[in-house]
């Protein structure tokens, strides 16, 4: 289970798309049309729609192959989901980028050079990214997703709490925060972070996807299948095999059938 709970940590960063308080770090494009299919992209991973997340960066890159940040974010989503051939596709593409980069987007550059040489440990360059663009929640997302790869959870967690501090849009990062302390085994904070993820962003069908992945690590198979089966019957694409696994899970442990919801 802490392995499962790792990988949801990974799956759930993002990158946050709206108006923030503070300087943002530039992205670099040579296209508008392609800008706007990055940010689509952007909006809908933080909203944990990958699959379509991954279609708009790369519609995004059929605009403007040079767009750093697309392949940057898609070497690492492949890297954290252990697809080694997609990994080495999109980091040689974000390495080998004829664009001029922004500051900020070099030290992005550096940090896949680095993983790609099976250097596991670039916090260091998240700091840095934090250091130079404090009041852009983007670059706490980059530490975040450095923390997870190193498995520094504890520090993973203050980092969520501070960006926490400077984002108009907390919903995300209480999704991150719920899984962090699921995977220090803290139950109750895990559930009071989803609890206000939902709050926040109720109809998102993620959300009670996540609260679904929080009953079944506390083994309430019932709670976590009605909270998967929400998800589902927001948007199909959502949980369907989860709640199976649940219900299997359920009847298996009280030996009983558990009413089915129809999907």
């Amino acid at each position: 289970m802490k392995r499962l709970v790792f990988g949801l940590i990974l799956l759930c960063i993002g990158t946050v798309a709206w108006p923030q308080r503070g300087k943002l770090m530039p992205v670099t494009s040579s296209s508008k049309k392609a800008l706007a299919l990055y940010n689509e992209a952007i909006r809908y991973y933080d909203a944990v729609h990958t699959d379509k997340a991954i279609e708009a960066f790369n519609d995004a890159l059929g605009e403007d192959p040079d767009l750093f940040m697309a392949n940057y974010h898609l070497a690492l989503f492949f890297l954290m989901n252990e697809s080694p051939d997609n990994f080495r596709r999109y980091s040689y593409a974000a390495v080998n980028c004829k664009a001029k980069l922004s500051e900020g987007e070099e030290l992005l550059k550096e940090a896949i050079e680095r993983l790609r040489r099976g250097h596991e440990d670039v916090t260091d360059i998240g700091r840095r990214l934090v250091d130079m663009y404090p009041g852009d929640p983007n670059t706490y997302n980059y530490l975040i997703s450095f923390l997870s790869i190193t498995g520094e959870t504890e520090v993973m967690v203050e980092t969520i709490k501070t960006a926490l501090t400077v984002t108009r849009d907390p919903a995300p990062f209480y999704n991150q925060l719920g899984y962090a302390y699921l995977n220090l085994k803290q139950e109750d904070k895990a559930e009071e972070a989803f609890d206000r993820y939902i709050e926040l962003d109720p109809k998102n069908p993620n959300v009670y996807d996540s609260k679904g992945d929080y009953f079944l690590y506390v083994r309430q198979y019932d709670k976590a299948y009605e909270s998967y089966m929400k998800a589902h019957t927001m948007d199909p694409s959502f949980s369907e095999d989860k709640a199976r696994m649940a219900q299997r899970l359920y009847e298996q442990e009280k030996g009983r059938r558990l009413q089915v919801i129809p999907m």
